[in-house]
């Protein structure tokens, strides 16, 4: 048995929203931190929060030089 499919839409308490937004841009960062070694490839995540503040992931510190 699958499980259900959850209906994407927005979160309109905001204070529910940046909660969500924190637990879910630490586990994106893992996976591409492990996407990044498994695959011997380079990833550059870039996050901006619903209060605006930038977040930036680089396997390789080039990439982040690169952004800038």
């Amino acid at each position: 048995m699958g499980r259900k499919k959850i209906v994407m839409k927005k979160i309109e308490d905001p204070i529910s929203r940046q909660q969500f937004y924190s637990k879910r841009k630490d586990s994106i960062v893992k996976k591409s931190n492990e996407l990044a070694v498994l695959c011997d490839t380079e990833v550059a995540l870039l996050m901006f929060s619903p209060a605006g503040q930038v977040t930036s992931y680089s396997s390789k510190e080039r990439l982040m030089e690169f952004l800038e």
